[in-house]
């Protein structure tokens, strides 16, 4: 089964989004990311990331070419990212080991599943 491009790339950048909107300090994903994902057919999409502590809470959004999307159930732990988008009524996964300024990890979905790499940008 293949997964429109467009829902990969809304994916990949929900995923970075999220780990840019962490407080640095405390959780070092809170920022701005610029994240690159690939797809199964081998395409690249960048995304940008935004994650944010809010009351004690993680919010994010990703945002690419398909569009901006609110990342859901996000959460840090251990020096790993993980968190949820939803995109065409498809939920997709995401998780990314933080190390210093950059983070890689994987994203899967509905019948796919890719890399995805970034950086901090602020």
């Amino acid at each position: 089964m293949r997964v429109p491009a467009m829902r990969v790339r809304a994916v990949l950048m929900l995923a970075f989004l999220v780990a840019a909107a962490l407080p640095a300090a405390d959780k070092p994903v809170v920022g701005t990311w610029q994240c690159v994902s690939d797809s199964p057919d081998g395409a690249q999409y960048s995304w940008a990331v935004v994650i944010r502590e809010e009351g004690g809470k993680l919010t994010g959004t990703i945002s690419g070419a398909p569009g901006e999307f609110l990342m859901e159930d996000i959460r840090f732990e251990g020096g790993v990212l993980t968190f949820k988008v939803r995109i065409e009524g498809d939920i997709y996964t995401i998780e990314a080991k933080i190390q210093g300024e950059s983070l890689e990890g994987t994203w899967k979905g509905p019948g796919s599943q890719g890399v995805i790499k970034g950086n901090r940008r602020s």
